[in-house]
């Protein structure tokens, strides 16, 4: 699945890069580069993995999100080449967990004042995930 990702989006298929993105593909929610890193069979410096996704983003695979913690997470975007993600994120407050709510699409903000552009649109949901909640 990871290298025909990438030969569709017209990049080489390195093992770095097919181990990263195969990371992403098989984990349900977005990850930090270290979170990357620490699944990704060793041999593979960090510098490597931050170049695979910033390649990636760049060419619309994956997207990034950032919860308000100063961490960068990574996850595969739904349709190919499409870096932009209009679908809000859910923070667990008590174990930090970050989950795409990709069934929760986002309005369009056709209702802008002349002259503003929408560049990015970024929605955060926080509460408790299903594990926290169950412990309350």
């Amino acid at each position: 699945m990871a290298q025909e990702r990438l030969r569709a989006a017209g990049l080489k298929r390195t093992r770095g890069r097919v181990a990263v993105l195969a990371v992403l593909l098989r984990c349900r929610r977005p990850l930090t580069p270290q979170e990357i890193y620490d699944r990704v069979d060793t041999g593979f410096d960090r510098v490597s993995v931050y170049r695979s996704l910033h390649t990636f983003s760049q060419a619309g695979l994956v997207h990034r999100v950032e919860a308000g913690d100063r961490l960068w997470r990574f996850a595969v975007c739904k349709h190919e080449r499409h870096s932009v993600h209009c679908h809000p994120h859910f923070t667990c407050r008590s174990c930090g967990t970050l989950e795409c709510l990709t069934g929760v699409p986002l309005p369009p903000l056709d209702h802008l004042s002349p002259g503003y552009r929408v560049e990015e649109q970024e929605v955060y949901v926080r509460g408790l995930c299903a594990n926290c909640s169950g412990k309350q």
